[in-house]
């Protein structure tokens, strides 16, 4: 019977942490930051260090020594070089009920992208926005630059 209650107990905490994390807000986590590099949540500037949670809609800024790198859940890479301003502003990765959506916007600055799971299961449903243009993402890596003030 004690070994029951423990069985119990412990597949209790491992589906509680199960929903815990599908109710997770997160999309991806910082990997590398450097210098002057924030996230830019609800109008407030939290500073952007290693491990911290990237969330939908966050606007990812660098300061003029700054850079910073992130991993979403889908596995997509984001770099962002010097004076950058990048905004997630639509990420959806839910292969279980087949939806997949990235829509990010470089606002000013240097970014390197490298498409993840998104770009290869469902590319239609991948785009960046430049103040100018907007790409098309079908599976693949590029870099992009936007000088300040282009219209934004």
């Amino acid at each position: 019977m004690r070994k029951f209650l423990m069985s119990l107990a412990v597949l209790s905490m491992l589906a509680t942490g199960a929903a815990a994390q599908d109710a997770s807000s997160a999309i991806g986590t910082v990997k590398v930051a450097s210098g002057e590099a924030a996230v830019q949540r609800d109008g407030k500037m939290l500073p952007a260090t290693e491990g911290f949670d990237i969330e939908r809609k966050d606007t990812l800024v660098t300061g003029a020594d700054g850079s910073l790198g992130i991993t979403l859940n889908d596995g997509t890479l984001v770099s962002l070089g010097p004076n950058s301003r990048f905004e997630l502003a639509a990420f959806e990765f839910s292969p279980r009920r087949d939806a997949f959506n990235f829509f990010g916007k470089i606002l000013e600055g240097t970014l390197i992208y490298q498409s993840g799971r998104i770009g290869k299961i469902a590319p239609e449903k991948t785009r960046i926005e430049t103040p100018l243009s907007v790409i098309a993402v079908r599976g693949t890596r590029f870099a992009v630059r936007v000088p300040a003030n282009s219209g934004n």
